[in-house]
């Protein structure tokens, strides 16, 4: 191990890690060992197999297994002619998932295995819908449509009804805590954060319990008149939101025991590092949330329009539209929404006291969307399409703004030194506090986020996506239509968070511009204030169906450019400093600059009444078949290099390589290999003078990962066993080819593992494609269904 890295003694030297010593021979001698900690150890498994890295750490212990999902839908439908003017239809759908997830570590729980978390789910929905049609006159027609959603969850973990934490290691504050040790909500196993695959229940979004109800309604009007057909209504939303779900941090406790504990001032701290901090028991960081009171929200969107479709003549046709919505502020039922000041620190509790509901926060009624857009026939084998639209956010605020404190309370700290010790494992996590809330105004405590963010006090702006386009299609022989398309969409003031507690580049926690009033912690400012955009070429070629065959073909070349992929719950994912907040706006992590479909069906011709007639048993067996397939090729997406926080010092940024020479692409897969060169990176802390602290020269998303392809294909065909019985075959396969779909590259440039003077000494994995989507594995199915 010392080869990878030395450890450190944190009870020698200054707390800064100015002037540490390592412990003799690399060992840390038994009697420093954490009783705590060493009990949590004995429940880990032993290595299963070779690891792929020189050291004998990574990918040592492999789990696999398969999830258990059963999904039962239920489907009713009755239509109503009441007379030759209206008709009723009614429609009721339900939905029952069950779903069972496995965990790879035993007692001490782990990520997950395959798509399912750790634990224990059922999810009911339940949509009945009615609806109408009635004609006024036979040029002027309503129709209208009401919904009622009733969606109910409860997941548990399967580590759910045990106090680990509190009662089985005695880690004070861990699990309910004092105040709430006997809610069974809160057992299960923490998490604990020691360089290699995390321990406990990592899933920190359960146990969850949602009883959720929508009710949408929406109306619509058309009359034709002359060479116009109007067309107007209004739409009605409305979001009710129950929710018992403390998942800002984790609702067990979440402890961090990080390297740089470990490590001298300077240096770079691996996974060995942070083991060694947690078999010392020395504890850099911990967070847990509580739930206080159960989060409501209730929320109405309202939207009327108007359209008219004017055949000008026989060539041209126009669209034009406008769209005017408006949304209410969201409420939690019985009293108003929460809003912290940073100024004042003060949090303001709508409806209670002398606050007033909407808490000092307004809402525009003037989200007036205009559309325009027009058709043009150039002759019989061409036509020009083109559009304009601009669209208000529709995003519910229920979901960022769901459990806002003190209703979600989240507790985090972290030592205030790059280097420094929090606390120990034996001290464990302090009470979350909680607030009296009667007067309607509190303050925020230290070290406690909003849950985790705030809206400004003020208008709070809803954002909104222009969307454009210019379309020519033209129809081409042997029965293609061919089209070429720009397409193009503008997002304007995102929803998002801001920390307003970042510190600059080497102004450590401390410099954290609310570090002594609120601590280490990131306090999150939310508005729209992002932008970005979509531009792309889009092409495609389609074969109508003639002689038994159909095809499709699309082809797009685009490039998306964003802050942050998410909108509403999503933070900048680079840095919150001011200065450098344009250092976010980059790819988006989903761009694909290349994406080709193919997608085709063919009624074989064999058989009765085909090219190839058959008759008796062989049109039986031969006859009548049909195919379908698919063809799919995208290119790679976007990831970023990141470093070590060392050369930053930042809190609330990430650091990224430097980029040290030519990049390379060497194009291999698997452990041990690279798919760019490790060389062209370096960690900004190699070779760094003493004091200097700056960004790393690569930016967010600024390399590709590796693209691939899928095909799939399905053959099926209808038995008629007798004039009322008929069977049909079945079968399909999915990624045929079997062609993997490979992960990104190992993005940390810190895992490298250099000398002084900066050569390679071992890659340890970093640039190599270690993962891949086990979901595409080929898989082939066969199915018959009776139909009598």
């Amino acid at each position: 191990m010392t080869a990878l890295s030395i450890i450190y003694d944190p009870n020698t030297g200054q707390p800064n890690g100015a002037g540490r010593q390592p412990f003799p021979n690399n060992i840390i001698p038994s009697n420093r060992i954490s009783p705590i900690f060493n009990e949590i150890q004995k429940l880990a498994p032993l290595p299963n197999r070779p690891a792929t890295d020189a050291f004998g750490l990574q990918q040592n212990f492999v789990a696999s297994g398969t999830f258990k999902l059963d999904r039962n839908n239920y489907d009713f439908k009755t239509n109503w002619n009441v007379n030759d003017k209206l008709m009723v239809w009614g429609k009721y759908s339900r939905m029952d998932a069950p779903v069972t997830g496995l965990v790879p570590f035993g007692p001490l729980v782990g990520p997950a295995i395959g798509a399912a978390s750790p634990g224990n789910g059922d999810t009911t929905v339940q949509l009945p819908t009615v609806g109408f049609n009635y004609s006024i006159s036979p040029t002027f027609l309503v129709d209208g449509v009401f919904g009622y959603t009733r969606f109910d969850q409860s997941v548990s973990g399967l580590d759910f009804g045990k106090n680990w934490g509190l009662e089985t290691f005695r880690i004070p504050g861990t699990n309910g805590g004092r105040a709430y040790a006997n809610d069974l909500r809160y057992s299960g196993m923490p998490v604990f954060i020691h360089g290699f695959s995390t321990w406990g229940q990592t899933a920190t979004w359960i146990p969850l319990f949602r009883n959720d109800r929508s009710i949408t309604y929406s109306t619509n009007f058309s009359k034709i008149s002359g060479q116009h057909e109007f067309r107007f209504g209004y739409d009605l939303v409305r979001h009710a939101m129950n929710h018992w779900q403390p998942e800002t941090a984790n609702p067990r406790g979440a402890i961090d025991f990080g390297g740089n504990a470990t490590m001298v001032q300077g240096g770079v701290a691996r996974s060995i590092n942070s083991y060694a901090s947690a078999l010392l028991g020395v504890v850099t960081s911990y967070s847990k949330s509580v739930q206080f009171f159960l989060m409501q929200t209730r929320e109405w969107q309202h939207g009327f329009y108007f359209r008219d479709r004017w055949q000008v003549n026989r060539k041209l046709t126009l669209n034009l539209g406008v769209r005017w919505e408006y949304y209410p502020l969201i409420h939690r039922g019985n009293r108003g929404i929460e809003r912290w000041d940073p100024a004042s620190n003060l949090v303001y509790l709508g409806g209670l006291g002398n606050t007033p509901r909407n808490v000092g926060i307004t809402v525009s009624r003037r989200l007036i969307a205009p559309r325009v857009g027009f058709a043009y026939k150039l002759g019989e084998n061409t036509v020009i399409r083109s559009g304009y639209g601009l669209t208000p956010n529709p995003l519910p605020f229920s979901r960022p703004l769901r459990g806002l404190y003190p209703a979600t309370i989240t507790a985090s700290n972290a030592a205030a030194d790059q280097y420094g010790v929090l606390t120990t494992l034996d001290r464990g996590i302090p009470e979350v506090p909680t607030p009296d809330v009667s007067r309607g105004v509190i303050e925020l405590p230290r070290n406690v986020d909003m849950g985790p963010r705030s809206p400004w006090g003020g208008q709070l702006n809803r954002g909104y996506i222009q969307s454009w386009n210019f379309t020519i299609e033209r129809r081409l022989p042997a029965n293609f239509i061919a089209s070429a398309a720009y397409v193009g969409t503008q997002t304007v003031r995102q929803m998002g968070d801001r920390d307003i507690n970042a510190a600059a580049p080497g102004a450590g926690p401390t410099g954290r511009p609310f570090f002594a009033r609120n601590g280490n912690i990131a306090l999150n400012m939310w508005d729209g204030f992002a932008s970005g955009n979509y531009h792309a070429l889009q092409l495609t070629a389609d074969r109508q169906f003639s002689n038994g065959f159909f095809m499709k073909n699309s082809f797009t070349w685009s490039k998306t450019i964003n802050m942050f992929d998410d909108d509403g719950w999503a933070g900048l994912p680079l840095t919150n400093w001011e200065p450098a907040i344009r250092r976010n706006r980059a790819l988006a992590g989903y761009d694909r600059t290349f994406m080709y479909v193919n997608a085709f069906t063919y009624d074989l011709p064999f058989g009765k009444g085909k090219k190839f007639a058959m008759s008796g048993p062989a049109n039986w067996i031969f006859g009548g078949w049909k195919a379908n397939g698919t063809f799919s090729a995208y290119s790679g997406t976007p990831f970023t290099v990141v470093a070590s926080g060392v050369s930053l010092n930042a809190p609330g940024s990430t650091q990224t390589a430097d980029l040290a020479g030519p990049l390379v692409k060497t194009n291999q897969f698997g452990p041990g290999t690279s798919f760019y060169a490790p060389s062209s990176f370096r960690d900004p802390n190699v070779g760094r003078p003493a004091n200097v602290f700056r960004f790393g020269t690569t930016g967010r998303n600024a390399f590709r990962g590796p693209g691939f392809f899928t095909t799939t294909a399905s053959m099926f065909k209808i038995f008629e066993v007798k004039e009322r019985m008929k069977i049909e075959f079945r079968a399909e396969g999915y990624n045929v080819t079997n062609t993997p779909r490979f992960g990104n590259p190992q993005n940390n440039v810190s895992n490298m593992v250099v000398d002084a003077a900066g050569n390679i000494i071992n890659a340890n994995n970093f640039m190599a494609i270690t993962t891949a989507d086990r979901s595409n594995d080929r898989q082939f199915r066969f199915g018959m269904r009776l139909q009598f």
